[in-house]
């Protein structure tokens, strides 16, 4: 391992200038003025992530990246950041709820729930290592178990009349794209240009693609590890597969609930 980094929700902020747009390599936000480049958080601001990197982002670039960034904080990671308490640029008046499929009364319904009184779950998949350092093809699932974290499993009784109701979905390909996304700012901060990127094709394509399983993994074991002190981690390191020697992000989002890490391959020299 070459480089680490663990952030707590309120650490101060970490900023690292890069002056281009690290995805597309523009230097101008948009042609028609000269407005700087955007800031990039590595882990997103909402999730508690404080490494920025400044002047790292198009307006062309930013787009593509909210369309699966933003589904993927309000679906899956929303119970988790309200629950963890995680700070946020802007605080939501009153009590923040959820919108869920439910059977009510033996009807499919949707209905909306006091988020920190509903029982919910985190979850998230267990990996394989990325194909390309096992020989295993891009096409063929890595996926080898599940984790899993609920929230008030022991709290408030649901509401009269509520018979069931599905936490909200993990669309994998958009996961998919948000670990890629991850993975290739980090590694452009430890790296920069000594780094020939994998993963801008797959963070940049609407609609988010198959996953690819050659680039992205985990470490090749159902145990996600012991919980740490920290909300999140990161960690860089370098490891040679037929020759080539590739740059490989470590992800651990939700350290500190024990979650499972993820591996992705970042670029090679």
């Amino acid at each position: 391992m070459i480089a680490s980094f663990e952030s707590n929700d309120r650490d101060p902020a970490v900023r690292i200038r890069i002056g281009r747009c690290v995805y597309c390599g523009s230097t101008r936000y948009r042609e028609k003025d000269d407005r700087r480049l955007g800031d990039e958080h590595v882990i997103p601001e909402s999730l508690g992530g404080n490494l920025i990197l400044e002047q790292a982002a198009c307006e062309s670039c930013e787009r593509k990246i909210n369309l699966f960034e933003q589904s993927i904080m309000k679906t899956v990671l929303y119970a988790p950041r309200v629950h963890l308490g995680i700070r946020r640029k802007k605080r939501k008046r009153g009590e923040e709820t959820i919108s869920l499929d439910a059977t009510v009364d033996g009807k499919e319904v949707k209905i909306s729930l006091p988020l920190k009184r509903t029982p919910l779950m985190l979850f998230f998949m267990t990996m394989d290592s990325p194909g390309i350092l096992i020989g295993r093809p891009a096409d063929i699932p890595s996926f080898n178990g599940a984790w899993v974290k609920p929230f008030l499993e022991d709290g408030p009784r649901m509401p009269a009349g509520l018979q069931g109701m599905a936490t909200p979905a993990l669309d994998t390909h958009k996961f998919m794209q948000f670990l890629a996304k991850i993975a290739h700012c980090y590694a452009m901060s430890v790296v920069g240009e000594e780094l020939k990127p994998l993963l801008p094709e797959i963070i940049l394509s609407d609609p988010a693609p198959p996953p690819n399983f050659s680039l992205i993994g985990g470490p090749g074991t159902t145990h996600p590890g012991d919980a740490t002190v920290n909300l999140h981690e990161l960690t860089l390191s370098w490891q040679t597969s037929n020759g080539v020697e590739y740059a490989i992000v470590g992800i651990r989002m939700f350290a500190k609930l024990g979650a499972p890490i993820y591996r992705v391959i970042a670029g090679h020299r």
